[in-house]
């Protein structure tokens, strides 16, 4: 029942927080201006993450599920996107800041995992927040992915008769902003929303970790879908002899709505419900031996990796 009350004290939260983002970020003259890779017409403020992280500190502070390192770690993301978004930070700078959240996070996780856990965070902070960054392309795309897969990772762990209140506050946050991002966006979440987002799943995905790796592996079929798009879109431009991390419109989503949907909004709503099936997928293997849960892993890649060679997205 307290669970329920914080969502929803969470989602008036974002709502109120994410709202009053706007004008600050239009009198701060940070927006997101029509590009050749975007799909938005016009300007359109990008501080919407402040308001995402605003709610997440409040209610995970008070809660007492986001304390100390790990609370540090998304102080670090955070402001690191908020100067990007002003100021368009050198990709080192961002990747020194991301290893650095990633080493607050793990020594947060140090008393369960140590060393693994120390290893895991560097690795799973800068590429779950740049996954999440990446995949940032149509309104309500990154935001809901994540709601779903938190909302995903909230059951697994409740399942499990473990904390998942950090995870309801995470959904929340992400509901509260979807209100003024989709289907028609007044604002967008930027780089300080979409980085921290991906750290507060890979701060989930510590969490998972410390249940065991059966538990890790159910956690990361659930935010997989931005990791298996990052991963896609690296090998397409590698292909094609293009850096790696150059933006394109020629990403799994983008690929579905050229080819398909023709309609962004509903092509957003696809991806949804595929990362509604990964959660599926996600709370299967975690009930599942090892063995079992590896091998229809392996089953969801390989489909997933032929969805995107016949979409021409690799």
């Amino acid at each position: 029942m307290v669970d329920w009350y914080l969502l929803f004290l969470t989602i008036l939260t974002a709502v109120l927080l994410v709202g009053l983002s706007i004008p600050l970020a239009m009198a701060l003259g940070i927006v997101d201006r029509p590009g050749a890779i975007k799909i938005h017409s016009k300007a359109t403020p990008r501080l919407g993450g402040v308001g995402i992280v605003a709610t997440i500190v409040l209610w995970g502070w008070y809660s007492g599920t986001l304390t100390g390192w790990a609370l540090l770690g998304l102080l670090i993301i955070a402001t690191t996107g908020l100067l990007d978004d002003r100021y368009n930070l050198s990709p080192k700078v961002r990747l020194a800041a991301e290893l650095l959240a990633g080493m607050a996070l793990g020594g947060y996780f140090w008393p369960q995992l140590g060393w693994t856990g120390l290893l895991l965070a560097v690795i799973l902070v800068p590429v779950v927040s740049n996954a999440v960054n990446l995949i940032d392309g149509m309104n309500g795309l990154a935001s809901g992915n994540a709601m779903i897969s938190a909302a995903g990772l909230a059951l697994m762990l409740w399942s499990m008769q473990q904390e998942a209140m950090l995870a309801i506050i995470v959904v929340g946050s992400l509901v509260g902003f979807l209100v003024w991002n989709f289907p028609k966006a007044k604002t967008f979440m930027g780089d300080c929303g979409s980085l921290s987002t991906g750290y507060m799943l890979a701060v989930l995905l510590m969490l998972s970790a410390t249940h065991g790796w059966v538990t890790f592996l159910a956690a990361g079929v659930m935010v997989s879908f931005p990791l298996y798009d990052m991963v896609v879109g690296i090998v397409r431009r590698w292909r094609r002899g293009k850096p790696i991390f150059d933006g394109d419109r020629d990403h799994t989503y983008d690929r579905l709505d050229q080819l398909y949907v023709r309609d962004p909004a509903k092509t957003v709503l696809v991806v949804w419900a595929i990362t509604a099936i990964l959660v599926k997928v996600g709370l299967i293997v975690s009930n599942a031996v090892l063995l079992v849960g590896v091998s229809l892993i392996f089953l969801v890649v390989a489909f997933l990796f032929w969805s995107a060679y016949r979409l021409g997205a690799l």
